[in-house]
């Protein structure tokens, strides 16, 4: 990585204590840009905490940290990226959007090498299509706002995943990890999400229509105020879930299991309920009836 041959000025902050991130460090704006330089003996950890100290340098700090988006190694352009979009967006708006282009590309040349592991990866805005990522690892990765239309993540590991405001069209998530994963208000309409594991996930007020949820464990998931109207939720295990006031008109709910499920306000007209398993802990919406249609366990 070149190097911005900004000097210190009267106004940096040269003298303090022991460095550490977000403070600044001894020696100035210089001292940031000679850690970060290509110099053996700077640990990739001394490295990231140069860019957290670099914005004690406002603008000349911002420059460095929109150069470090160029870097070869993933955690020094993550991490700077990272830190530009949360502290100096609108300043980098440019240099934050090339990235986004060159990290997609970046993504996929790396998966296509073999690593499938990009845990806690800050992906958010990326814009991907068509293409297959199966059984990769963004767990805990932040994808909030990001594009991926009919990308094939089979099997993929997106366990705390962050996907606050992800167009998810035609997303392929059969036997994907995605337990307490945020999906809040994300439209997952006709999404397949058979098998999946989404155990604690936040799905509230998320599009669920016409989905394929045949087999997937939901147990403790919060999707209240969902759109569940004509999903197959055949053998799902909503196991303490909570469903309060969710759509489930015309879904498949046989054999799925409800025992200790909140359902108050769930609409229910035209759903299939055969042999679905309940207890007395099922918590049903007032004026339910058709017990009939049911199993008791428990």
């Amino acid at each position: 990585m070149t190097v911005y041959p900004n000097q210190p000025q009267n106004t940096d902050v040269v003298l303090g204590g022991s460095i550490s991130r977000g403070d600044a460090v001894l020696g100035g704006i210089e001292a940031v840009t000679q850690q970060l330089s290509q110099n053996p003996a700077s640990t990739l950890n001394a490295k990231i905490a140069a860019l957290h100290n670099a914005l004690n340098y406002r603008q000349k700090g911002i420059a460095i940290l929109i150069q470090a988006l160029e870097d070869e190694v993933w955690e020094i352009h993550q991490t700077a990226y990272s830190l530009l979009e949360k502290h100096a967006a609108t300043q980098a708006e440019s240099a934050l959007t090339q990235y986004s282009i060159r990290l997609a590309k970046e993504l996929l040349n790396r998966y296509e090498a073999g690593n499938r592991v990009f845990s806690g990866a800050n992906l958010s805005g990326i814009c991907l299509q068509w293409e297959i990522l199966s059984e990769i690892d963004l767990s805990d990765a932040n994808l909030s706002g990001a594009y991926l239309n009919r990308v094939d993540l089979t099997g993929a590991i997106l366990k705390g995943a962050n996907f606050n405001q992800t167009i998810l069209n035609g997303v392929e998530l059969s036997q994907a990890n995605l337990s307490h994963a945020n999906l809040t208000g994300v439209s997952l309409k006709e999404t397949n999400l058979s098998q999946a594991k989404l155990m604690g996930a936040n799905l509230r007020g998320a599009d669920l229509s016409n989905a394929h949820l045949q087999e997937a464990n939901l147990t403790q998931g919060i999707i209240s105020w969902a759109n569940l109207s004509n999903a197959n939720l055949s053998q799902a295990d909503f196991t303490e879930a909570n469903l309060v006031g969710a759509n489930l008109i015309g879904a498949d709910l046989s054999d799925a299991n409800l025992r200790g499920a909140k359902l108050k306000g769930v609409k229910l007209t035209d759903a299939n309920l055969d042999n679905t398993d309940y207890d007395e802990h099922t918590d049903f919406p007032v004026g339910f009836s058709d017990y009939n249609q049911l199993r008791k366990n428990g």
